[in-house]
């Protein structure tokens, strides 16, 4: 008889706790649990940096431009941040035609390269290759062109800190 009211006894206590966490949990406070359920954190020299103290330097690279290119002469805008001045572009020229891009810092007015690319060829462009020291940090854009012709290419860049991230 002991053992059945003890097991009556544990299955009360059982669903009573139930009862009482079951809603703590359904309402607790919505920061506290997605503090806990979403914190990321990253290593960097013993030291954890999570999302709420993220540490710029962290990330080495930042993405510039990611474009499908068509057209006569399209144009291609994108900001070098300060700090992340080393550069590394790729092209894919589809066009049957030889393509030209020409990059221009816009905050000066500088042109400061022309590449070209021939038909059905791809090229890769570091930085280094013109501006060992990196290049400034502001607005840039690049003008395709293709002899006349509609350009049919895809580009993309990256900055870094240093060479070494590209």
């Amino acid at each position: 008889m002991k053992k059945k009211h003890l097991i009556a006894s544990v299955l009360a206590l059982g669903i009573i706790g139930g009862a009482v966490a079951v809603p703590n949990a359904i309402f607790a406070d919505s920061d506290a649990v997605s503090n806990s359920a979403n914190t990321i954190t990253y290593a960097n020299q013993g030291e954890v940096k999570t999302p709420s103290n993220h540490d710029v330097s962290l990330f080495k690279r930042k993405d510039l431009f990611n474009v499908n290119l068509d057209g006569k002469s399209p144009l291609t805008e994108f900001s070098i941040s300060p700090g992340y001045g080393h550069v590394k572009m790729r092209v894919k020229n589809n066009t049957k035609a030889t393509l030209t891009f020409t990059l221009r810092h816009v905050n000066s007015g500088d042109y400061l390269l022309t590449k070209y690319v021939g038909a059905g060829e791809r090229f890769t462009w570091y930085s280094t290759d013109s501006f060992p020291n990196g290049m400034r940090a502001g607005d840039y854009e690049i003008q395709w062109r293709a002899g006349g012709a509609y350009v049919d290419a895809t580009a993309w860049g990256l900055s870094a800190t240093s060479p070494d991230e590209l």
